[in-house]
């Protein structure tokens, strides 16, 4: 019997309450401050619509063909890579390698260091002789 007479308390009170909203009765009571309606921030449907046209496009792509042009596009890029490779060695790139000049050739000599006065040279440290080993029970 209990929980009968609760619903029929909260079927009460939720009947009472739409019931005074749906008659709107905000001069009466006042339920709390109102907010004023605003404009969405931001380009509507409608605007882009009149600013783009509204014809309905499909964003669907064709992978397929995307991918053999992908394939073209690299291939001709290999063909121009070798046909640019075949125009500097047009025999192949095998040229025959040149001997070196031998000794007696016209060779140009490096040309000479110019004369530098000599470096001053720094005072040699004293000789110290070498520390004892240190034995493994020792501190220093």
């Amino acid at each position: 019997m209990g929980p009968l007479v609760v619903g029929v308390c909260f079927g009460l009170g939720y009947g009472v309450s739409q019931r005074l909203f749906n008659l709107q009765v905000g001069e009466l009571v006042r339920f709390g401050r109102n907010f004023d309606v605003q404009p969405f921030p931001g380009s509507s449907l409608e605007s882009l619509r009149l600013r783009f046209g509204s014809s309905s496009e499909s964003i669907l792509a064709d992978l397929e063909s995307l991918d053999q042009q992908r394939l073209q596009a690299e291939e001709a890029a290999r063909a121009g890579a070798e046909a640019k490779e075949a125009s500097m060695f047009p025999d192949g790139g095998l040229a025959p390698l040149e001997p070196a000049p031998g000794p007696g050739a016209d060779q140009e000599e490096p040309p000479s260091a110019p004369d530098l006065p000599a470096a001053p040279t720094a005072p040699s440290a004293p000789f110290l002789p070498a520390a004892p080993p240190a034995s493994p029970g020792s501190r220093p």
